[in-house]
């Protein structure tokens, strides 16, 4: 008898048509998502940096990484509601995290909102470490939560 196996996903470099997939899933993801226009500019200028996972011809999720100096930031990161639980963000995560390291970083930090503990609780358990909590991260009523991750040893 053969054991039915969920498709998996490829992980590999965004494409400019992948933009709206990705604001569809920011969209759907985040209560103030960033605006397909703010995404646009930012691939205009990051393009090399977005990751997607592709299931079946279609974006699940996508993380943009930004580099500079040996650092690291998960700027935004998401896999669309219908797909999570599926380990799909830990393998998207495991795909930045090893760019990273293929870039020279020495560790790769992000922020999450404090209750938002479904993202706090994946980051932990792909080896973030938490570093800093921040009640004014993005101003006024906007905490957040500061992790980071060692790339090398």
């Amino acid at each position: 008898m053969e054991i039915a196996h969920d498709p998996q996903p490829v992980y590999r470099q965004a494409r400019f048509t992948d933009l709206t997939d990705i604001a569809a899933i920011e969209a759907e993801v985040f209560h103030e998502p960033y605006l397909y226009l703010m995404l646009r500019q930012l691939f205009e200028l990051h393009g090399s940096a977005w990751l997607v996972a592709e299931l079946e011809g279609a974006v699940i999720g996508y993380a943009l990484v930004l580099e500079k100096d040996g650092k690291a930031l998960l700027f935004t990161f998401a896999v669309a509601r219908s797909r999570q639980g599926r380990t799909y963000g830990r393998a998207l995560l495991e795909a930045a995290l090893s760019r990273c390291r293929e870039l020279g970083a020495r560790e790769m930090s992000l922020t999450v909102r404090p209750d938002n503990l479904a993202a706090s609780n994946l980051f932990k358990r792909v080896g973030f470490v938490f570093r800093a909590h921040d009640d004014r991260y993005f101003g006024p009523g906007e905490p957040r939560d500061v992790f980071f991750h060692p790339l090398r040893d």
